[in-house]
């Protein structure tokens, strides 16, 4: 479940800020406002000395000048409009680094997956370090050039530039994940004891993380071009590698300040992440009653609501990206949390809903009438893999925690209501663009520069339905997610479709899922790589190969090291012994295939048909059509009253949170969006227009690198824990926080 709000365009004014630089703009797809028209001349007027532009185009000045590239302030404020299209993109450099950083990527996301203190792989890791490997490597390799019959290339076709820099950011990124499909690849490994085989198993990857690529030049038009569509997380980027890659006195003080935020952030993050743990979630509840398990269920941050719970910790505060997610939407999306996890949550346990209190609070795995964990292997026949109906009878149903199924409820509500939003408030704009001839298109300032540059027991049916659902639903959920930084969970539904179609084939579900799923994710990931490129003026062909060069070369590596893991470490990943050290787990795998259960396996016909205790949730999908209707009204009413940025989509995301992540995070995220995208852009906004991306770049960098640097030396190369102590307390990772186990 994850987070998400709508389409719209921030006025900028020469007054200070207020309400109606929120406004949503009328949709006009043949006209042009006098400051885009003004912008279009003047681009006109200077296309023809393009040519002259150097290295110094890419330095982001924020002089008048620079400030009128945009009408929206937050895109002024990270993104020149300078160019220099001769800069050569797909370079040497280019295959060597995004070869050794997807290798590296790709590897120790896999290898992070089955660990119980798993990290991720910082992409802010691989655009600083791949800075300064590709200025060395274009001091040191020859310049000359080489011939091979009638293709002639260089190894250094000159200095280290801005668009090769974020094509290996870019590669590292398409394949230094952990690929979703390894998850059908361990639980048939760890849990039905089906092997795929090599070529299945690769053929599985490479096309569950290209499948959604075709699509993306379809929604070009719409989720890319139109400036409104901002792709908040790109602007972030766009300042780093501006800032990185300038020279001129205004983003020298601007690097400045990034080298300074990053230094002090990279020695603090080693008190939360090491010597000082309990500054990661400080539960002021746990500190005044430590061992009462209805407190701690309130007040820890680990293992409860997070009330009272403050994180010193970046890594906690920056998870909903604070500092460059739009205040309306992060309004949104902390209002659901907020309401999800502090009211609904305790009211529905303590008046034991759906059983509530007879299965663990935050549990994520299914669960029998006792309160244990499901047995699924009960209930499979050993030939098929299917259900066993009469085994199934003697056993019973399974069962969900109170905040795992309400869970469900609210990507219900989501899913719908992300069709209905869009269709009220952006489907004449859809329509007008999609009538619209190419020639007729409006283009935001940086179009206009960029024109210059040149085994599954799956049947086929079933695949074409996956990703079908996918075309359908990835223009709704990618314009929310352009505007408000989060993406809509198409997860449940393709869980749900499948459940109904194919039912008693857990197999086929999670192929279907994760087709359907992977369509939607990859087309809106490769989307927003092309905004990115088309923030820095990048060929979107160039984009394309670099995208598709990191897939395949992150699929081979996810494959080789998930056989490596599972083959070592099998028995700590099925579950039948326990990791002595800790260190290793199936958890994740494990949900996966609690979802292969619910929807494939048992069926929602029978999880959510009539008779059983969660029917009701099916009500969510009616809820969802039905609820921005009135909120669109009363925006059509009251025009001026701001209803408009009520998003029903994105309150469900956040009132989804629980029970699959901490809550450590929620007051201190909310300060820091408030300090941000409040405060700060209100009150200051020349600060905030020069500093307030390259203080995000720099906190989210130093934190993530941090992360890695304490995991690989301190846990791995040394083993050097630091000695516990009343801040540091294993027993409660710090928190203080000793809950009953048999309570919670």
């Amino acid at each position: 479940m994850t987070n998400i709000p709508l389409y719209g365009r921030l006025k900028q004014r020469n007054s200070s800020f207020d309400d109606d630089e929120f406004e949503l703009p009328e949709l006009r797809p043949n006209s042009l406002d006098d400051s885009e028209e003004t912008l279009y001349n003047k681009n006109q007027n200077s296309a023809a000395d393009i040519d002259d532009f150097n290295d110094d185009a890419y330095l982001l000045s924020h002089d008048k000048s620079e400030n009128e590239n945009s009408t929206i302030p937050m895109v002024a404020a990270a993104v020149s409009i300078k160019d220099d299209p001769s800069l050569p993109c797909l370079t040497f450099r280019f295959w060597v680094l995004s070869f050794i950083f997807t290798t590296l990527g790709a590897a120790v996301s896999e290898f992070y997956y089955f660990r119980s203190n798993g990290g991720g792989y910082s992409i802010f890791f691989v655009l600083l370090v791949s800075f300064v490997m590709g200025k060395w490597m274009a001091h040191v390799l020859p310049i000359d050039e080489f011939r091979i019959w009638n293709w002639r290339f260089t190894l250094n076709p000159g200095p280290f530039n801005i668009k090769e820099h974020v094509l290996i950011a870019v590669a590292a990124g398409a394949g230094g994940g952990s690929a979703y499909g390894t998850d059908i690849i361990a639980i048939q490994e760890l849990f039905y004891n089906q092997h795929s085989g090599f070529i299945i198993g690769i053929l599985l990857l490479l096309s569950t993380q290209m499948i959604g690529y075709g699509l993306a030049g379809f929604l070009r038009k719409y989720l890319v071009r139109p400036a409104n569509m901002l792709w908040p997380s790109n602007l972030v980027f766009s300042s780093l590698f501006s800032t990185l890659h300038g020279n001129v006195t205004d983003t020298r003080d601007k690097l400045r300040f990034f080298y300074i935020a990053f230094i002090c952030m990279f020695i603090w993050q080693f008190f939360p992440q090491y010597i000082f743990t309990m500054l990661t979630s400080i539960s002021i509840l746990c500190l005044m009653v430590p061992f009462n398990s209805d407190i701690v269920r309130f007040g820890s941050g680990y293992h409860g609501l997070g009330i009272l719970n403050i994180s010193l910790d970046w890594n906690a505060i920056g998870q909903p990206g604070p500092l460059y997610t739009p205040w309306w939407a992060q309004v949104n999306w902390f209002a659901g949390v907020i309401i999800g996890s502090w009211i609904i949550a305790p009211i529905l346990y303590y008046n034991d809903v759906w059983m509530a209190k007879t299965f663990p609070f935050l549990a994520t795995y299914s669960l029998d009438s006792d309160g244990e964990r499901y047995n699924q292997t009960a209930i499979i026949n050993a030939y098929t893999g299917s259900l066993n109906e009469t085994a199934y009878e003697e056993y019973g149903p399974a069962y969900l925690s109170v905040t795992f199924a309400v869970g469900y409820f609210y990507s219900f509500i989501s899913f719908s209501a992300a069709i209905s939003h869009v269709a009220l408030f952006y489907g004449g704009e859809i329509w007008g663009r999609f009538k619209a001839s190419r020639s007729e298109e409006v283009e935001d300032i940086h179009s206009m520069i960029l024109c210059t540059v040149s085994g599954s027991h799956l049947p086929w049916y079933g695949l074409l339905l996956a990703v079908g659902l996918a075309c359908i639903m990835v223009l709704p959920i990618g314009i929310i997610q352009a505007i408000s930084n989060n993406q809509v969970g198409l997860n449940v539904v393709t869980e749900m479709i499948c459940g109904y179609i194919f039912p008693g084939r857990p197999i086929a579900n999670v192929y279907f899922k994760c087709y359907g799923y992977m369509a939607m994710h990859q087309c809106l990931s490769f989307v927003s790589d092309l905004k990115l490129g088309h923030y820095m003026k990048i060929p979107p062909k160039a984009m394309f190969v670099s995208q598709l060069w990191g897939t395949i070369v992150g699929a081979f590596i996810n494959y080789w090291l998930l056989q490596l893991i599972i083959a070592a470490k099998r028995p700590f990943l099925d579950g039948t012994m326990e990791d002595p050290t800790g260190q290793w787990t199936g958890y994740r795998s494990q949900v996966f295939n609690t979802a292969s259960i619910v929807w494939g396996l048992i069926g929602p016909g029978k999880t959510f048909g009539k008779g059983s205790i969660y029917h009701p949730l099916l009500w969510g999908f009616l809820i969802g059509f039905i609820a921005p209707v009135p909120i669109y009204l009363l925006h059509k009413r009251y025009p001026k009253a701001k209803f408009h940025l009520i998003t029903i989509p994105l309150i469900c995301n956040g009132l989804g949170l629980l029970p699959g992540t901490y809550t450590n995070f929620i007051i201190s995220g909310f300060v820091a969006a408030f300090l941000s995208q409040y405060w700060a852009f209100r009150y200051h906004r020349k600060w905030w227009n020069k500093y307030n991306y390259a203080l995000s770049a720099a906190f989210d960098s130093a934190a993530q690198i941090v992360t890695m640097f304490i995991f690989f030396f301190f846990n791995v190369m040394f083993k050097a824990d630091f000695p516990e102590w009343y801040g540091n307390n294993t027993q409660s990772q710090g928190e203080r926080c000793f809950p009953d186990p048999h309570k919670m």
